[in-house]
């Protein structure tokens, strides 16, 4: 079935996209084009009626470029201050992106869980993983 088809009748479509789908593969950098047609195609979506959840990834990869790293940072300390410094200059951009479309982006809850029951060291790798992701709300 043609995914076109199965999302038609859908009332909230929630779409995630990974770090690897927001930067150059070759730099690290935003790649602002994919972002640009990505805020466009939601809009878009969001014109036709349905409720639109976006579920971003790319804040560790963000703030790690404007703290200075040169690759991905591995202690978690790390990971969480980039994560921060990331998390609002991305925030930033999808806010200006979504307003030139007429949409306001709306930060949600952060998807790292604090209910997991896995060894300490799992957890702790987990979470850092899952620190930048956050729910984005658009409205109209």
């Amino acid at each position: 079935m043609d995914i076109r088809e199965t999302l038609k009748d859908k009332s909230r479509i929630i779409i995630k996209i990974g770090s690897s789908s927001l930067t150059h593969p070759q730099t690290g950098a935003l790649d602002l084009t994919k972002l640009e047609i990505l805020i466009r195609e939601i809009c878009n979506i969001k014109n036709m009626g349905k409720d639109v959840i976006l579920v971003s990834s790319g804040a560790i990869a963000v703030g790690s470029r404007s703290a200075g790293f040169q690759r991905k940072p591995k202690k978690l300390e790390e990971k969480q201050a980039c994560a921060a410094i990331g998390q609002a200059q991305l925030m930033m951009i999808y806010q200006k992106l979504f307003a030139e479309y007429g949409s306001l982006a709306m930060a949600g809850g952060n998807t790292a869980g604090s209910d997991r029951h896995s060894r300490s060291d799992t957890y702790q790798r987990e979470k850092s993983d899952n620190y930048s992701k956050k729910h984005f709300y658009f409205y109209k």
